[in-house]
């Protein structure tokens, strides 16, 4: 190739070196958001004892507790139950959202999900949000997990209006 070839190209090599790059991430960026869209993937993050504003109501803050658990409860052995509760004020725009998700921050990143079939619970309690609430409630959610587990945790809220973000309430125990 000469330099004459090398001139007489460089406007459509030069093109060429833009536009791949450019294809790549659009058809990239485009599947990621085919595949993310309806998946919690983008996390809101609310520090320990702290509420926040998000999807057009009022959440936390979180908190977390240790249920005390008898020989006969028939938990498994090296587990105990945590319920984790999170004040929500609807503010007159009541929606919808997931029960929550509890997940270990640091770690292994382990993730459990609500255990209120397997333990003794008030099922008057709302698990999850109350779509035709006007007032403020508390979201309270029990969760078996294993003893070895300490937090910090994320009490993970999804809001099928809000996706691909999630609210993600850190809780110490």
């Amino acid at each position: 190739m000469s330099r004459r070839w090398w001139r007489r190209n460089a406007v459509a090599l030069a093109a060429v070196a833009v536009l791949l790059p450019v294809t790549a991430l659009v058809i990239g960026g485009n599947e990621w958001w085919l595949v993310n869209q309806s998946r919690p993937v983008v996390p809101t993050t609310v520090p320990a004892g702290t509420g926040a504003d998000w999807a057009g109501m009022r959440w936390g803050p979180a908190t977390l507790r240790e249920l005390p658990s008898d020989a006969e409860d028939g938990l498994p052995p090296d587990a105990k139950v945590v319920v984790v509760e999170v004040p929500v004020d609807p503010g007159g725009h009541p929606v919808a959202c997931s029960a929550p998700v509890l997940r270990e921050l640091d770690g292994a990143q382990r993730q459990w999900d609500d255990a209120a079939s397997e333990v003794d619970w008030d099922y008057d309690r709302p698990t999850a949000c109350v779509s035709d609430a006007d007032g403020p409630y508390t979201v309270a959610a029990p969760f078996l997990i294993p003893d070895d587990a300490d937090g910090p945790f994320g009490v993970e809220l999804t809001v099928v209006d809000e996706l691909p973000a999630f609210l993600r309430l850190v809780v110490v125990p």
